[in-house]
């Protein structure tokens, strides 16, 4: 038998393969929408019939489907995105985070209303009045009778005067009529207390509780230097050593436990204080004695030196004349030391003149 196919044949069943395969692709994400869904719904039954951990595992698995993640692609340009994120943050008292969400989407849109009103408050909060004041000065050239700006800058100027002035300049755009409006009191009362409301809040969260200090985990049995360096030893490697987390090594250690309220610690040697200048220098010791040298001299009387004798140094006497002895004695004493020099450099010339001849 012969068959016979038209020409326009191919292209129409490329055509059918085509819509095929985007019907197909269509279902497909129809099916994953519908399966999302279902899992969303099961977990949130079962966390009403407070089974948590198979509703935590049916979210887990929701977070990991791939659909899920194609919806939550950011844009960085949508400032509702930002704003969002801001009002989360601030209801997790996540201020920072909060501050950063109002900034971007201010960035997105200057003329974004909720971002700068926000903004203002979190930045009162985080205490950077300069940049608050900065704020505060565009929102007030928007609206002269922003409740908002008015209060916070007078209680900024109250806590810190000095910016009064520094901030002069800044609201030269704005109208003069900022100076004299006035606030009711209940509304004034209202914003400073949303702001240190926050303020408190997150004060409460930076508050950390004390924790105990450190047990040695080998006792020290004796009081030595030795028995504390090898407890202090072993501490130092359990400390880095141990399971995480660990502990940090400039935490103090408790050593209630070794002293004594009604005694104080005293070392098991006693040392005694030894004397630098001592009286008597023989040994009892007849072992370690060592023999010193005796020296032995003659006692001179103080008589016979005269103390400070102004007649000493003007008269210009001999050194020997000072003992007041017999003068006559030693004059004839360095005579006969003369005469023998005398004869002894006579002989010692002749023998030099014997030599030579």
């Amino acid at each position: 038998m012969i068959r016979i196919a038209a020409l326009n044949a191919s292209s129409t069943i490329e055509d059918d393969h085509e819509g095929s395969f985007k019907s197909h692709k269509t279902q497909t994400k129809e099916a994953q929408e519908a399966e999302a869904f279902a899992l969303y719904h099961k977990a949130l039954d079962l966390q009403k019939h407070d089974r948590f951990e198979e509703s935590a595992k049916a979210y887990h698995e929701l977070l990991e489907a791939s659909l899920l993640r194609e919806a939550v692609m950011l844009d960085s340009t949508d400032v509702n995105l930002w704003y969002k994120i801001g009002h989360v943050a601030l209801r997790l008292i996540r201020i920072p985070l909060a501050r950063h969400a109002f900034e971007e989407g201010l960035r997105c849109n200057p003329d974004h209303w909720p971002c700068l009103d926000n903004l203002i408050t979190v930045l009162y909060t985080l205490s950077d009045y300069t940049t608050c004041l900065y704020f505060i000065c565009k929102a007030l050239e928007k609206d002269c009778r922003y409740s908002k700006g008015l209060v916070l800058k007078e209680k900024i100027f109250e806590e810190q005067p000095c910016l009064r002035k520094d901030s002069l300049r800044m609201f030269l755009k704005c109208d003069m009529s900022i100076h004299d409006v006035s606030v009711s009191a209940a509304e004034t009362q209202a914003i400073v207390d949303e702001a240190l409301g926050l303020r408190k809040k997150r004060q409460a969260l930076i508050v950390r509780e004390k924790e105990p200090d450190l047990k040695l985990v080998q006792p020290i049995p004796f009081f030595t230097w030795k028995c504390l360096g090898e407890s202090l030893l072993a501490m130092y490697n359990h400390l880095t050593t141990c399971e995480p987390p660990r502990p940090s090594l400039g935490k103090r250690i408790d050593l209630s436990d070794y002293q004594d309220p009604s005694q104080p610690l005293e070392s098991s040697m006693v040392v005694t204080p030894v004397n630098v200048i001592q009286p008597s220098t023989v040994s009892t010791n007849p072992a370690v004695a060592v023999a010193e040298p005796v020296v032995s001299y003659t006692s001179v009387a103080t008589t016979s030196f005269p103390l400070h004798s102004p007649g000493l140094l003007e008269t210009g006497a001999p050194v020997g004349d000072i003992s007041g002895g017999d003068k006559s004695k030693k004059g004839v004493k360095r005579k006969k030391i003369s005469e023998e020099s005398g004869e002894t450099a006579k002989r010692r010339s002749a023998r030099v003149r014997n030599t030579k001849c």
